[in-house]
């Protein structure tokens, strides 16, 4: 099951998760350019960041974005429903910029406090096999009229134009479309999203070559297909951001919930 444009607020969607079975082991939450809302509906969800020493455990983790993976630590299932937000949703949501969650991992609890307990109180009332469908109704009934304003509507322009181009737009570009500086550009996109468009492009087109690689095609397609140099090029940059090169990458995937039924 899945709902996007939910209550018609585009750029959201939830996705329920049922995953039993597997191998115990490890799952890559990788870099991308949504906010994620995990409602884990098992034994809890056990993170490690880069950077932060030991794991973190969570009931309902709302991850903001961010260039570099972390893990995911499983003992062979995974229950819950996650849900992904575009940036502009989140102000929506929860009445924050996404910048304030660049790079964080936080409890739900910490910014809507009241949708946490009601998500504790009622799920844990049903049987298991209802839980995901229930949360995830929960979710969509919570997603109504705006919390927290607009974002600057330069900033959202500009973040528009690097998603429809899938980051192939140079910061240049942007610049001479908004008719401001480039200094004035960074600064409102960096405030209401926590990077500057430079960045954003980078993770975009990571993206679209990662879509590419999952779907299919060879290092070299790709790299073209997303205007990078060459496959060298994407290779370095896939590395840098997912942690592995493209068909390391793609075996690692392959293996996560060996087993799973």
């Amino acid at each position: 099951m899945e709902l996007r444009d939910v209550r018609r607020l585009s750029g959201v969607a939830i996705h329920p998760y049922r995953i039993v079975g597997a191998e115990p082991g490890e799952h890559i939450g990788l870099p991308s350019s949504t906010v994620t809302l995990i409602v884990d509906l098992d034994d809890g969800l056990r993170l490690s960041e880069p950077g932060r020493a030991g794991t973190r455990v969570f009931r309902t983790c709302l991850g903001g974005m961010h260039a570099e993976p972390v893990t995911i630590h499983h003992e062979g299932t995974q229950i819950g429903v996650a849900v992904s937000l575009a940036p502009s949703a989140v102000r929506t949501v929860f009445g924050l910029p996404a910048a304030q969650l660049w790079r964080t991992n936080i409890d739900l609890d910490d910014v809507a406090p009241g949708l946490a307990r009601r998500l504790y109180d009622e799920t844990g009332a049903v049987p298991h096999d209802e839980r995901a469908g229930l949360a995830a109704g929960i979710i969509a009934d919570a997603v109504g009229p705006s919390n927290g304003g607009s974002g600057d509507p330069d900033a959202e322009r500009a973040w528009r134009l690097i998603q429809r181009t899938r980051g192939r737009i140079t910061v240049s570009r942007l610049v001479e479309l908004s008719g401001w500086s480039a200094r004035y550009l960074t600064g409102v996109f960096t405030n209401e999203y926590g990077i500057g468009p430079k960045q954003a492009a980078r993770i975009a087109r990571y993206e679209h070559a990662r879509q590419q690689l999952e779907a299919g095609a060879t290092i070299v397609d790709a790299a073209f297909a997303c205007g990078y140099s060459d496959q060298a090029h994407l290779t370095r940059e896939f590395a840098a951001i997912t942690g592995y090169p493209p068909k390391q990458f793609l075996a690692v995937r392959a293996a996560e919930f060996s087993g799973a039924r």
